[in-house]
């Protein structure tokens, strides 16, 4: 932020917004605004493209208080990532976008990439066993030949999820 002066910039009169596909440069499937600025501290001279992230200006707008200078908001968020909540990296709704560390959101989306590929292994196995939708455990979600059924817990569980949850109550194979 030191860098870039406000007001000093020549922006073109009109902003472009595009959706950057995934690979396609550096906007990873990010929707993002483009214009083209006259930049006098970089090392390009004459105009640049610039490329902002959609979600990141919302950010500015929806997660920092509006009394607040803008450049005490751009020093902050050049710091963060804004993260979306749901994974999805289009939908850029108040409530599901959030400013965060960048060391936090790495882990949190490892904890989601890890969570998808349990997900998809699971299914592998299930596919692999030729085990019906309605053979597979409600608590652990894998498949089982037999599932169980008991008060302690709804829907039905292997033996073993049965077994911890039963709570005490009758098992019915």
């Amino acid at each position: 932020m030191r860098n870039y002066h406000l007001g000093e910039n020549r922006v073109q009169s009109f902003a472009r917004f595009e959706h950057a596909k995934p690979g396609h440069g550096s906007g990873a499937g990010y929707e993002r605004w483009r214009s083209t600025e006259h930049r006098p501290h970089t090392a390009t001279s004459g105009r640049e493209d610039v490329y902002v992230a959609h979600h990141r200006l919302l950010a500015v707008v929806e997660c920092y208080s509006l009394d607040e200078p803008i450049e005490s908001v751009l020093d902050d968020l050049a710091e963060k990532d804004v993260h979306h909540q749901n994974g999805v990296k289009w939908d850029n709704r108040p409530g599901n976008i959030e400013p965060v560390e960048h060391a936090r959101h790495a882990s949190i989306t490892q904890e989601q990439v890890r969570a998808w590929a349990e997900d998809e292994k699971r299914e592998q196995r299930r596919r692999g066993a030729a085990v019906s939708e309605e053979a597979v455990c409600d608590g652990c979600h894998e498949p089982a030949e037999l599932l169980a059924t008991s008060p302690g817990f709804a829907g039905e569980r292997c033996l073993e999820c049965a077994r911890r949850e039963c709570d005490g109550e009758p098992i019915k194979v």
